[in-house]
């Protein structure tokens, strides 16, 4: 694929890559075991009193902490995501510690904590940079971003993560597989949506 920027001149563009919107995996996880090597840069990692809205979607008491780690995401050296995840400090004790920049945050949750993810909830919206996205993928100021908001939920439904993914609109978009009958989807499993990601 051919990519044209007035002024500037054409080039190949980086081939598409699917990511598997569906299956809740982690994104280094879904990354990495297509082979291409994935970079995380710690920009932020501490136990914090969370803004109220996230508060409310981890059912947080007034005055509860949560974890907060914030990652650029690089996928063969290219920034393509920012991620800023919250857990509830009671379910991570110690976790603000451990090393984000080459582990999972999913990893450390299921195998050092014993929360088994079950399912999450996410919504999906347009939105124009801000300067300090801007700076961060080195992209013109405006351009158009994907952002995915949502709640990652355990066993009996407990609310174990808060995230916010803030994707580059250059650089991944949707794929939906829509059925006529619900039973059909029920019946055949099928994964009805992707993401692609440069």
């Amino acid at each position: 694929m051919i990519e044209v920027h007035q002024g500037v001149g054409a080039f190949v563009a980086s081939p598409k890559q699917s990511y598997d919107a569906l299956q809740l995996l982690g994104f280094s996880e879904e990354i990495a075991r297509r082979g291409d090597h994935v970079e995380s840069v710690v920009l932020e990692q501490a136990v914090v009193q969370p803004p109220a809205r996230v508060a409310q979607h981890l059912a947080l008491e007034k005055g509860d902490k949560a974890l907060k780690v914030m990652r650029l995401r690089k996928v063969n050296a290219e920034p393509v995501l920012l991620e800023t995840s919250y857990v509830p400090a009671v379910l991570c004790a110690g976790m603000e510690a451990s090393d984000f920049a080459t582990s999972s945050l999913y990893a450390l949750l299921e195998q050092r904590y014993g929360l088994q993810l079950q399912r999450a909830q996410q919504t999906m919206e347009c939105v124009a940079a801000n300067e300090y996205e801007q700076a961060l993928f080195g992209i013109r100021a405006g351009a158009a971003m994907l952002l995915l908001e949502g709640v990652t939920y355990g066993e009996r439904d407990l609310p174990v993560e808060y995230f916010k993914a803030i994707y580059r609109g250059d650089r991944c978009k949707f794929h939906l597989e829509s059925w006529r009958n619900r039973s059909d989807v029920e019946t055949a499993g099928a994964q009805r949506v992707s993401v692609i990601v440069a």
